[in-house]
């Protein structure tokens, strides 16, 4: 059986000591573990080729900062991680609050480079909470080595 873990770690940036994100995995927790269980597998010499999604707010991001902000994602940490396996995240929904979102809600591949999620404006007093976030991975195969797979996300603030 296969296991593939994702870990989310928080990277704050800190222009201004009034900008924050917090990420909030709810009752889903804070890792993603799959397993493969060999019942999938029905017929010899057949592969194992499937994706996999968290649900559509695994997790939430609450955004407050002063005026203009985004949200940048990376995969992080990636030294078992299989090439072959393909990661990718998207915004689902606006969540709440008075700050205006930027950004589309398309899934963004993730590679090791920083590439933006979504962004906001935001006046003296408002903030964006419960940004829904979902997951999906590509690349499950018979073909990988059975061994547990682990990678981080990173999610980094900036703005001004």
């Amino acid at each position: 059986m296969k296991n593939l873990t994702m870990l989310f770690l928080t990277f704050l940036a800190y222009p201004l000591s009034a900008q924050t994100l917090t990420i909030n995995n709810g009752s889903a927790g804070a890792n993603w573990t799959l397993s493969a269980p060999s019942s999938t597998i029905t017929a010899a010499g057949k592969n194992y080729e499937h994706i996999e999604t968290t649900g559509l707010a695994h997790t939430l991001l609450k955004v407050n900062a002063a005026l203009v902000w985004s949200v940048s994602i990376q995969q992080s940490g990636t030294s078992n991680w299989d090439p072959a396996l393909k990661i990718y995240v998207r915004r689902t929904g606006e969540g709440t609050g008075g700050a205006v979102l930027t950004g589309n809600t398309n899934y963004l591949q993730l590679t090791t480079t920083a590439q933006a999620l979504v962004g906001g404006l935001l006046g003296l007093g408002f903030s964006r909470d419960d940004i829904p976030i979902q997951y999906k991975i590509e690349g499950l195969s018979v073909l990988l080595p059975v061994k547990t797979y682990t990678t981080t996300i990173l999610f980094t603030v900036s703005g001004l």
